[in-house]
């Protein structure tokens, strides 16, 4: 048997390629989509990798991917005339990556023989014939674990999704389209700029196939909250302490929202769960900053206190123990102004129980986000807050950053509108922004 893998920049150059070096009887093995060079995602190639293998000597019936059926009849005749393939050099035999065949042998495939070459690559030599797989025993095997019907009816789902997507490439190239708003989970990821490191983990805790499912089914979004819960921790949000007020500040560089986000905050507490709030800001560097709270501060119906110093914060927030929840709105300041960093680590340091919510805007480069992130750790934020996130085309720098640093998210936001444009950081609602 001859397995080989193509790379083209098309699926139907691809199958073009397949049909042209191993000919009509060419079984396909594996396939998939990614992108190569560029800078941080821009200007990269996208690719098809198809991998297919043709036998050395005719065959008399063509097996499926996935061998659901019974065994042909051995009267069965050829469906296509076989296509004599010439004897290849022993130096010239192609040498089939260890993942792909790895692949080929999770669709009921023989394990190769005892004497395998080394850890990264195997000869084609050793791949053995398939077996065929009767549909009894499969029914059995189905009947010891999930239901059998189930485990049907997501096997169609599966290969008519990947049918498709293979249709819709094809057809695209001819200057047509089958389904233009078809993208894959994979497709998905990569236009939201996930690190292909994080896609390939995605794809790897499942079937490979699993990567082609179409973004919007079920399949392909419990793939993708199967992995977010691993990496996002159940956000806590603001929680209130009973007995004694809770103090929150918000922190960030300028631009990011934080004003608007601490309005949107005062106002669900205040508004939708009647409690006892109170605003300080000590944004004085901003013309417009006092006028802006207070007009929430007037609208939401809660007291505004303007501070200058630490321990004006520290008297202001004595003056308001009797309250729930204490919000503080602070100046923005550059990440590469240490004596900015320096004055807000001070202001903060009035008083030991104020939680820090590190507000970062999803429009801000992958790049800065993480500048930001190591130099606002001077103040030793709590929490993150991301806005913005209806501004932005691509969402993947936050799975990113989760996978890259132990931070904890605490609210999303995607608009102006106060208090509305506000959600909880969950599992299922960062899926629903990758996915989107």
């Amino acid at each position: 048997m001859q397995i080989k893998v193509f790379k083209e920049r098309t699926a139907k150059a691809a199958m073009d390629r397949v049909r042209a070096e191993l000919g009509a009887d060419a079984v396909i093995l594996h396939t998939k989509k990614y992108t190569t060079g560029g800078i941080f995602g821009y200007g990269g190639k996208k690719m098809v990798e198809v991998t297919a293998a043709v036998e050395d000597k005719p065959r008399t019936a063509i097996l499926p991917p996935v061998i659901n059926s019974t065994a042909p009849a051995p009267d069965s005749k050829p469906i296509s005339k076989p296509v004599r393939q010439q004897a290849v050099p022993e130096q010239m035999k192609p040498i089939v990556p260890k993942k792909v065949l790895q692949n080929y042998k999770t669709v009921n495939y023989n394990e190769p023989a005892a004497d395998t070459p080394g850890e990264d690559t195997v000869s084609a030599d050793h791949v053995r014939q398939p077996k065929i797989i009767k549909a009894s025993d499969n029914m059995q095997d189905m009947n010891t674990g999930e239901n059998g019907q189930e485990v049907k009816i997501r096997q169609l789902e599966t290969e008519l999704a990947q049918m498709k997507l293979m249709l819709n490439d094809v057809l695209k190239g001819q200057g047509k389209s089958a389904e233009s708003d078809t993208v894959s989970l994979q497709e998905a990821l990569q236009q939201q700029e996930v690190d292909d490191a994080i896609i390939e983990e995605i794809v790897n805790q499942s079937a490979d196939s699993n990567a082609l499912l179409d973004k919007n089914m079920p399949a392909a979004r419990k793939i993708l909250l199967d992995y977010l819960a691993q990496y996002i921790k159940p956000p806590t949000g603001i929680e209130l302490t009973a007995g004694r007020p809770k103090i929150v500040a918000l922190i960030g560089t300028t631009g990011v929202g934080k004003t608007t986000t601490l309005a949107k905050i005062a106002a669900r507490f205040a508004l939708e769960h009647g409690v006892r709030a109170a605003l300080i800001t000590a944004d004085t560097y901003r013309i417009s900053a006092v006028d802006q709270l207070k007009t929430y501060s007037d609208i939401i119906g809660l007291p505004l206190e303007i501070v200058y110093s630490p321990s004006e914060l520290k008297d202001t927030i004595d003056k308001h123990k009797d309250k729930q929840l204490i919000l503080i709105d602070t100046a923005g300041r550059s990440q590469h102004n240490e004596y900015q960093l320096m004055e807000l680590h001070d202001l903060l340091a009035a008083s030991s129980g104020i939680e820090k919510h590190l507000v970062l805007s999803a429009t801000t480069k992958p790049r800065d986000v993480v500048d930001i992130i190591r130099k606002f750790s001077l103040c030793a934020p709590d929490r993150v807050i991301f806005t913005k996130t209806d501004e932005t085309s691509s969402i993947g720098m936050v799975l990113n950053l989760l996978k890259q640093y132990p931070i904890t998210l605490s609210y999303f936001t995607n608009g102006q509108s106060v208090p509305d444009d506000i959600f909880p950081a969950l599992a299922k609602n960062l899926a629903d922004l990758l996915l989107r």
